[in-house]
């Protein structure tokens, strides 16, 4: 009775593993997607700590600190590509965080990259169950 009412409503059986199946792929897509985000923020970071440093007097440490966030910025952007990010998208990404304007725009890209690591717990969690 039930196989007749399903197939008069359009039901479809959906079997575990289809389910599993894009599960899977949806955590794939916030894992790229948590990544381009990153990779945007670590830019912005590496931009403003060596803006930093044009504006004269800097110091060893200033110095040091604007290196490191161009490695780690340089690191995050090939995790991207990695993950399977387009490179124009990337590219795009880490052009917009470089010109932030403002400690707000740095906020928005920290806040996105907050929201993309969430949804890789989000939806790892359905795809772990």
């Amino acid at each position: 009775m039930t196989g007749s009412i399903g197939k008069w409503f359009h039901h479809k059986e959906f079997s575990s593993s289809a389910v599993k199946k894009k599960d899977k792929a949806r955590t794939e897509n916030a894992h790229m997607h948590s990544a381009v985000s990153i990779a945007g923020l670590a830019a912005a970071l590496a931009a403003v700590t060596a803006a930093g440093n044009s504006s004269g007097s800097s110091s060893k440490m200033s110095m040091t600190l604007a290196s490191a966030a161009e490695l780690l910025a340089s690191h995050c952007i090939e995790l991207a590509e990695s993950a399977g990010a387009d490179h124009d998208c990337v590219a795009s990404v880490v052009r917009s965080a470089v010109d932030i304007q403002s400690p707000g725009d740095l906020m928005t890209l920290t806040a996105a990259a907050a929201t993309g690591i969430c949804s890789i717990f989000f939806w790892s969690s359905f795809y772990f169950l």
